[in-house]
This record gives structure tokens, sequence and C-alpha cells, in this order.
């Protein structure tokens, strides 16, 4: 890996001394090695667009005026920026969102577009954002121009001439700890694997067009690292980094090199002439199938965040009007936010093998045995409590084994349901989670029968349902 480093102001980083047929002026940019810096600064079109908001510009003046009051002859360090140096140009790799923000203050306080650099941004995202932050910042010029020195702002320029080199700086930066989540870092790395690069552009705007992918990429890692083949530990929600480095790791390093393949399940009839006819129930890509790099995970991660939505987050099937029901009053219950986890990692399991194939039945036999830990628990649901289900009770393992959905069913039917009689005489979470299950399920069991008869009853209902 070839790197350069060197530290310059934000009035260097503007001046012409970083273009090329200008004479180098006497603060020019020296690197590590004695080299200058020269190139005009540029945003490739794949990255994602400007859009620091209010609070991070209201964050980031306060910052100045409270280091200028405190250090007013020491300068105040901005952080790294990664550049990769093509030809004339300095693509910024890292630091996006920093210069925008000084160019635009930079646009207020002195309105000579060359001192800005006149970059281009082509993003309508970043485009109304600007215009929005510009009149943001305008409103309060005072502040800008009482706390902003571009001479006092300083940053650590990390120059490569590979773009591979670029995003790998990159990438182990923001593992390591600070800015960006896992799906923002494993972004980088499939554009960066794209062969033609002619197609990253359509591919940026892809991923950019799929929204936070945050939820969907939680309900991929249950589903890929819960199984009994290959088990892993998932950290606790709380655990951000190690979080964001499984991400990183799963869905971006432990990725192949390879075209984009999508694996499903096919079933032939054979005929008494030995013809065959084939038909799937699905035409996407299933959760633990392996990934290549580049296309393939971005088309992959686009499948699931829509199935994501149209089966979970936002559900609108006029033709599926018993499921969308359901998953409308599940989404509603209180206490079971780690329960609906796992539920959303079964059903993309369950779509990705199956499609729409008897999934009104299978939404409310996946309920019965996930959401089993709100009534055989004595009280609450605890986050480390759904790995050890997971392990004595399979149902991502179940669903992943299953040719058919019958085959499916019948794993889901034969889990025994327990009701501890613990907390159900008294107005708590479980008593009013049974309340509620028995009036969706249309059940009638009385108040002081339910450690005897809830579970008899749900089973008759919803177990012994027949696709």
């Amino acid at each position: 890996m070839t790197v350069q480093v060197a530290t310059c102001s934000a009035a260097q980083l503007f001046s012409g001394c970083l273009f090329p047929g200008h004479s180098l002026a006497s603060d020019a940019i020296v690197t590590s090695d004695g080299g200058t810096v020269v190139g005009e600064l540029t945003i490739p079109e794949y990255q994602r667009p400007y859009c620091w908001q209010d609070k991070q510009l209201d964050g980031l003046l306060q910052d100045f005026a409270s280091h200028t009051q405190r250090n007013a002859e020491l300068p105040y360090y901005l952080g790294s920026l990664i550049l990769h140096q093509e030809s004339s140009k300095l693509n910024i790799i890292d630091g996006q969102q920093r210069i925008t923000t000084l160019a635009l203050m930079g646009c207020l306080l002195n309105p000579d577009p060359s001192s800005i650099g006149g970059l281009v941004y082509e993003h309508p995202i970043s485009q109304q954002q600007i215009k929005h932050n510009l009149q943001w910042l305008r409103d309060r010029l005072d502040r800008v121009r009482d706390g902003i020195d571009f001479h006092k702002l300083q940053f650590t320029l990390v120059i490569t001439q590979s773009e591979d080199d670029a995003y790998r700086f990159f990438e182990t930066q923001n593992t390591g700890g600070v800015r960006l989540g896992g799906p923002d870092i494993i972004k980088a790395h499939h554009l960066r694997a794209i062969d033609n690069k002619s197609l990253q552009p359509q591919f940026a705007r892809q991923w950019e067009a799929m929204g936070k992918l945050d939820s969907t990429v939680s309900a991929l890692l249950k589903g890929r690292f819960w199984q009994g083949v290959k088990p892993r530990e998932l950290p606790s929600h709380n655990q951000k980094k190690r979080i964001r480095d499984c991400i990183v790791d799963e869905l971006a390093q432990a990725t192949g090199d390879g075209d984009d393949i999508a694996y499903g399940r096919i079933r032939r009839q054979i005929g008494l002439a030995g013809e065959i006819s084939q038909q799937a129930d699905q035409q996407g890509y299933e959760v633990r199938q392996p990934l290549n790099a580049g296309i393939n995970s971005i088309r992959y991660l686009a499948y699931f965040q829509g199935v994501h939505q149209r089966y979970w987050q936002q559900p609108d099937l006029p033709h599926l009007p018993d499921y969308q029901q359901f998953v409308e009053w599940l989404k509603d219950r209180d206490g079971c936010g780690y329960l609906e986890k796992l539920y959303e990692a079964c059903l993309l399991l369950y779509i990705s093998q199956f499609g729409e194939n008897q999934l009104e039945h299978a939404a409310k036999k996946l309920f019965r045995v996930v959401y089993s830990r709100r009534v055989s628990n004595q009280k609450s649901v605890r986050e480390n409590s759904i790995p050890s289900f997971i392990r004595d009770f399979p149902v991502l393992d179940w669903i992943a084994a299953s040719y058919t959905p019958a085959q499916c069913f019948g794993f889901l039917d034969a889990f025994e349901l327990k009701v501890d009689p613990s907390n159900l005489d008294k107005n708590s979470v479980k008593q009013r989670f049974v309340k509620a299950v028995c009036k969706q399920f249309e059940l009638n069991v009385p108040e002081g029968e339910y450690a005897t008869a809830f579970a008899p009853a749900l089973d008759q209902k919803i177990a012994g349902a027949q696709g």
C-alpha cells in the first residue's frame, strides 16, 4: 500500500496550492516524504450524499467556539481525510461531510467560488441539503464569522495512489472506531469490488434508494449466525462496535469473488414418461446463501430490504388480508422487542425459501413458537435468553431444513407450548399479552384459567391449522 500523509489547514485545503496549473504558494501542503499535494478535490458520484443536518452544524460551531475560548492560539483538529489520487484529481473517499460543510461556510465568508475549489454535487439529496444548510448558516452568519478561522482548522491528509488502498484504509479507520455504521462501511467495500467502474454510480444510486438498512441487516445476521451447523455468537445490540465488526466481516470481508448468483429451492415434478417440469416458490436470494463481493451482495441486500419492507415494515398486501392484519397486530405488542427481532429473521428465512406459499399459516405458527417466551418466562424476556432458546429450539434451522411448508409446519407444530403461572393473576405485561392473544385468536379462556387453558386453546387454533 502506497500512502502519503500530510498535515494541512482548511485554508491550504481550499487554496490554489491544491490545483494543477497554479504556482505553489509558500504554504503549499508538503507530505511526509517531502512531496507536495497537487490535485483538484472531487466527490465521486458513487459516494453517499451530503446529509449533515442542523444538529451536526450546530455541534461543529459550538466545538469551534469552545476551543477558541480555551486555546485561541492553537489549531482545532478536524480529523483525517482519505483521498485517492487519480491523475489530476483528489477523490474524497472519507471526509465529504466535513469538507462540504466548510465549503458552505467558505461561500458565506468569501463569495469567490475559487476559494472553495468548485466542488460539484449531482445527487438530489445533496443538493437539497446544501440549500437548507446554506440558509441555516446564513441565518447564523455572526457565529460563523466569529468562530471560523480556516487557518486554524487542521486536517491530516491520507493520500493513496490506488482506489483499493483508499477504501481499505477507510474500512480500517471506521471499523476501528468512530463514525459510520456497518451498512455504510460495507457499501464502500462492494462498490469498490465492481470490476466495471462505469457501473459504480448505478449501483451507488441503487444502494442509496434502499434507505436505512440497519433493521434488515440485523434480521439477516440472526438468520445467518444462529444455526446448528455453524453456530456463532451475535453481540448484544448495545455493543455497537462488535455489531459493526460482525456486519463488516459477514457481509463484506467474508464474501467471495465471482458472479451474481441467487440460490433457491426448486421442485422438479417427474411425469410417467420421465418428463420434468420445474417450479420455484420464490425468485430471489436465500438468507444463508454464500455471497460474492460487489453486485451479488448489493442485490442480495436490496432484495431482502424489499422483502422486509413489504412483509413487515410497511405491509400493503390486499391479496393476503389475514397475514397483513396479523403482523400489524403483532407489531403493536409491548414487551416483545427481542422476540420481534427473532420473528423478523424467521419471516425473512421462510419467505426466502417459500415466498408467499401458505404465508398466513406460517406467520401464526412461527408466532406460537417464537413468542412462547412471553408465557414460559416468569416475567420479561431478556436479550441474552434468545440465543439459549434458539439452541434448545432451533426454529431457524427448522425452516432452513424444510423442503416444503408442510414439512416446516411439522417442526413448528411439534413444539410444546408451556405456560408459567407467575404474574398471570394481576395486571402485568405478561397478563396483558395473554389477553391480547386471546382476543386476536378468539380464544374462549377465562382469566382464572390462563395457566392451564391458554396453551391448549392456542395449540388447537394455530398448530392444528392446515394450509
